[in-house]
This record gives structure tokens, C-alpha cells and sequence, in this order.
């Protein structure tokens, strides 16, 4: 018989979102066990990103000149940026609590790149009215390997290898989690209560700037169990790194643009003082960039190119000291020279807007399931401001273990019989394989950068069919419904595509450019009991 573990909060994920989580919901004396699909503190990931943080300091740039600045205005700047898809109560809360995540973050040993009198070096980033980025020295992976110290210390016990199939559900509430271990053996983790911060899915697609096994599972088991998930159409691209034919996928656009990079087409055109005369880069947003750089792309005017060459010592020192070794070292490590070449750009699939509807406390619309990180949706809208990626995963994970907590405390512990190792066959590596490369295709072809109605349908009928093969198995084993969760996502993210008959934000339509003002709304989808899809519409703004 497989195994069996009890606590009061259960976290699944390892990202920074569930680090978070499981440290504030350790923090009011809850037993607390995070479960993770990969290796915590290396995969998914808030490991491979920049480590930016959006906050409203106003400590300004390398010289330490005060900046005038607000959570009001950066709640103003994400709202804009997002196309006021973003829930504004969301908003707002991560705005507000943006400097004290960054100060928590440092409480507890995370090195920020600061002035010498101390203050955060603030710098610019795109879409943000003000310099509000602050850089963790190391990046992503050094915060996370800071957090997951203090977690430890705390007490939490982390699982590594294991993969969550699906929710336990008893009278209505979440009371855990079916997992599968490395060798696909089932098991399950009965809680008081659940977070789910299990990353986003951007593994859907074929070029990506993160973790190639992220691939929308987290949202998949929310729905699945009776959880309301939204904004599905949206998907944001960012620019990853070609050098000497060699594709990097670390942090994109921010870490250069924010310093005063350019973007060149290959006749040489600056394609940000061309097309956006008169706008700092800093306040462009990145969905205008990267529907840029494609249509220079399609239009037969690419390689894009970076340059950095006129880049002082002084921001040289600064992002080396920084970011070095994030990105930096890896341009070297392929044979790029950053200070003195320039860089070829190339767009990748960066972050699936998709989400879970939470409240403010980061609560679901099931009970006893909370959520955080890319397993929400309600603060990016249709658009993410450079930055917030991880601060809202800093502000809506310690929420979310916060109030996961305070649930788990009136919640019984259910005893749920363990699984039974009599599962059916696994498919083969072969079969998952090319069950991944046609969905990783079909994505690219119809949800990319720029869109239009047949290639939609056509990559849809590529995921119904994946869909139904699996679905007519008289069983899948556990450790297979990860490839059926991608194939559900594939086809809802093409059902909200077709659906939203407009382009608005990360969403461009070829066939339908303009913004239409009354599709000022989200598109959300639950399951119901006997397995159909159930769309209605919430007016935002």
C-alpha cells in the first residue's frame, strides 16, 4: 500500500510563492510539508529568474536620488500595464505590501543591490512610471536558496519528486493531495488546508524562458476539483538570448532595458525610438514590445538585436555585481561578449496569465484551497508589470499561508484509505514524448504573440484530440495525468482565445487588432459535476 503523511497545511510547488507560503503559514505555529513536482531551490521558475522585485521605495538609481513614488502609483502603473483586466483589490494589496516583502526578503539574508548609504538601487523597468526595480544579488535562485534555509529551520519538511494528480476532496473541502513519487508509486498528504502554488505552464509551449516542465498542472487540479480559473487567453512572451546559435533561456528583456538597452532590427533601426518616439523604454509595455520584435520578425527585418555597448563601467559594475551570475556569466559561458557585441534576441513564452480566482486572503472559490504565485490570476490582468512576478509571489504566498493556516486550525483531518498500487500501465517514453512535442506545437502555432482565428481551431483540435485518446483509457496511470492536464489546458486556453474577439494586451488577433471596450472582462471556467465546462464572463474595472 502506497504511503500516507498528515499535516496542517499542505504547499504544493517549490517556487517562491510556496517558499513564502509555507514560511508564514510556519509562522503562526503550523506544521507545514511542501511538496514539489521538481527539486526546490533549482527547478521551475522563480530559480531561473532575475530576481526583480517591483516596489515603491523611491530610493532612485545608482546615484541614491530620492524618487517620487507611491503604492498608489504603482498600483496605477500595474492596472495600466494589465489593461485593467487586474482585479483592483488585488492590486492593491500587492502594491501596498511591495517594500514590506522586499524588507522581509532581507530580514532574512536575501543581498539587494543597494547605494553605499544603503538604500535599494531602483531602476528602471518596462512599464513602470518610475524606477521601482530592486535586484536581489544572484538572482531568483539565491533568494530561494536564502527562503528555503529559513523554511528549513522552521520546520518545514519539503518533498521533492512528487507529483500532485489530484485534490482530496471530503463534504466540499479540500482536505489534500494524491501525489506520485519519482517511481510513479502513489501516495497521499491529508491537511487542514491547501495552498497550491505549483508554477505556471509555460512548458506548453516550445520556446520558453523558464522551466520547460511547468505545464499548467496546478491549474488543471484547482479546476478539477470544482475551483473557478480565469483569464486563460493570456500569455506573456518575453526576449530569451541567442548566442553563437545556442538558445539561452534565462531572464529576458528587464535586467538590460531597465539599464538603457536598445532594441535593433537587423538594418540597424532602433525599434523602441522609431515606433515609441518620445516614451522612455522603461514605460513601454512588454506585451508592445514583443508584438514589436515578431512583426520585425515576420516582416523579414530580423535577427532583433540587443545593444548594451554604450553601457558605462558604472552600470556595468552595478548589473555584474548584481545579475552576473543569472545572466552575465551564462552570455559568457556561450561565447557572447555583452560589453563590446550585440546580443541576439529572440521571443519565448514567459508567463501564462492564467490563474485561479482568489480573494484577498488568497483563498479559492473552493473551500479549504488557497493559492498563490502563477496558480492565481487577478494582479497582471492582460498584461504583467516587469517586476511584480515576484513580488506578488512574495505578498500573495505569505497571505496565503497566513490564512491557509488560520483555516486549517477549525478543520478535521480527515482519514482518507490509503491508494492501492494496482494502478494500470504507464505510457511509454515514446508515447509522452510525442504527446508533449504535438501539444508544445500546437501551442506555438496558435496561441503565440500574434494570433488569428483558424490557427486557434487548429491548434485546439490538436489538444481535443490528445484529450479524448487519454480520456477514452479505461484508466490513466497517475503518474500520466500531468499529459492529460496539459491537453485540458491546451484546449480551455484555445477556447478563451476564440472567445475574446479582440486584441487586448498579450493577446494580439491579426484578425480582430482593435481593443473593444466592452470586453473589459474576465472569461472564467469551472468544471461541473458530471465533467462539462461552464463559461461565464466578470466585468472589470
Amino acid at each position: 500500500m502506497a504511503g500516507q503523511n498528515t499535516t496542517d497545511i499542505l504547499v504544493i510547488g517549490g517556487g517562491l510563492a510556496a517558499i513564502c507560503a509555507a514560511i508564514a503559514a510556519a509562522e503562526t505555529g503550523a506544521a507545514v510539508i511542501v511538496a514539489n513536482k521538481g527539486i526546490t531551490g533549482t527547478s521551475g521558475s522563480s530559480a531561473k529568474a532575475a530576481g526583480i522585485l517591483a516596489a515603491s521605495f523611491g530610493h532612485g538609481g545608482l546615484d541614491g536620488a530620492p524618487i517620487d513614488d507611491s503604492p498608489a502609483h504603482h498600483a496605477a502603473d500595474s492596472l495600466a500595464v494589465g489593461y485593467h483586466l487586474g482585479a483592483p483589490e488585488l492590486v492593491t494589496i500587492m502594491a501596498e505590501q511591495a517594500c514590506d516583502a522586499v524588507n522581509w526578503l532581507a530580514q532574512h539574508g536575501v543581498a539587494f543591490s543597494r547605494t553605499k548609504s544603503g538604500k535599494f538601487i531602483q531602476l528602471n523597468a518596462p512599464g513602470n512610471s518610475r524606477p521601482r526595480a530592486c535586484s536581489a544579488i544572484g538572482g531568483g535562485r539565491a533568494i530561494l536558496e536564502v527562503m528555503i534555509d529559513v523554511a528549513r529551520r522552521m520546520g518545514v519538511v519539503i518533498f521533492n519528486r512528487r507529483t500532485a494528480y489530484k485534490l482530496l476532496i471530503e463534504d466540499g473541502q479540500v482536505t489534500g493531495a494524491a501525489f506520485c513519487d519519482a517511481a510513479g508509486t502513489p501516495c497521499h498528504i491529508t491537511a487542514g488546508a491547501v495552498v497550491l502554488c505549483a508554477g505556471g505552464a509555460t512548458g506548453l509551449f516550445p520556446t520558453v524562458s523558464g522551466d520547460t516542465d511547468n505545464v499548467g498542472n496546478g491549474l488543471v487540479l484547482g479546476l478539477q476539483a470544482g475551483a473557478a480559473l480565469a483569464n486563460l487567453e493570456f500569455v506573456e512572451y518575453t526576449l530569451i538570448y541567442r548566442v553563437n546559435h545556442q538558445l539561452l533561456r534565462i531572464a529576458g528583456m528587464a535586467p538590460f532595458l531597465s539599464r538603457g538597452g536598445r532594441l535593433l532590427n537587423n538594418d540597424g533601426a532602433d525599434l523602441l525610438a522609431t515606433h515609441f518616439a518620445g516614451t522612455a523604454s522603461e514605460q513601454i509595455g512588454r506585451a508592445e514590445i514583443l508584438r514589436l520584435v515578431q512583426i520585425e520578425i515576420g516582416a523579414g527585418r530580423g535577427p532583433v538585436w540587443l545593444d548594451c555597448t554604450d553601457f558605462s563601467d558604472a552600470v556595468w559594475s552595478e548589473f555584474e555585481t548584481s545579475q552576473g551570475d543569472v545572466i552575465l556569466s551564462k552570455i559568457t559561458a556561450a561565447g557572447g561578449d555583452y560589453r563590446t557585441q550585440k546580443i541576439e534576441v529572440v521571443p519565448a513564452a514567459h508567463s501564462v496569465l492564467a490563474g485561479l480566482v482568489i480573494d484577498p486572503q488568497g483563498a479559492t472559490t473552493l473551500p479549504g484551497l488557497f493559492a498563490a504565485g502563477e496558480n492565481v490570476t487577478g494582479i497582471h490582468g492582460a498584461g504583467r508589470l516587469s517586476g511584480n512576478g515576484l513580488t506578488a509571489c512574495v505578498v500573495m504566498g505569505r497571505i496565503a499561508g497566513k490564512n491557509a493556516s488560520e483555516t486549517a486550525k477549525t478543520s478535521p483531518r480527515p482519514n482518507h484509505a490509503p491508494v492501492s498500487l494496482e494502478t494500470p500501465d504507464r505510457l511509454d517514453a515514446a508515447m509522452r514524448a510525442s504527446l508533449i512535442d504535438a501539444m508544445r506545437n500546437a501551442a506555438g502555432q496558435g496561441l503565440g504573440i500574434i494570433r488569428n482565428q483558424s490557427g486557434i481551431a487548429a491548434a485546439r483540435l490538436v489538444f481535443s484530440d490528445i484529450v479524448d485518446k487519454l480520456s477514452a483509457a479505461h484508466h490513466l496511470h497517475p503518474a500520466d495525468q500531468d499529459i492529460l492536464q496539459m491537453g485540458i489546458l491546451g484546449q480551455l486556453m484555445c477556447d478563451a482565445a476564440a472567445r475574446r474577439p479582440e486584441s487586448r494586451g498579450v493577446q494580439c488577433r491579426e484578425d480582430a487588432l482593435d481593443t473593444d471596450t466592452q470586453w473589459a472582462k474576465w472569461q472564467i471556467v469551472t468544471q461541473s459535476a458530471d465533467g462539462r465546462y461552464i463559461w461565464t464572463e466578470r466585468l472589470m474595472g
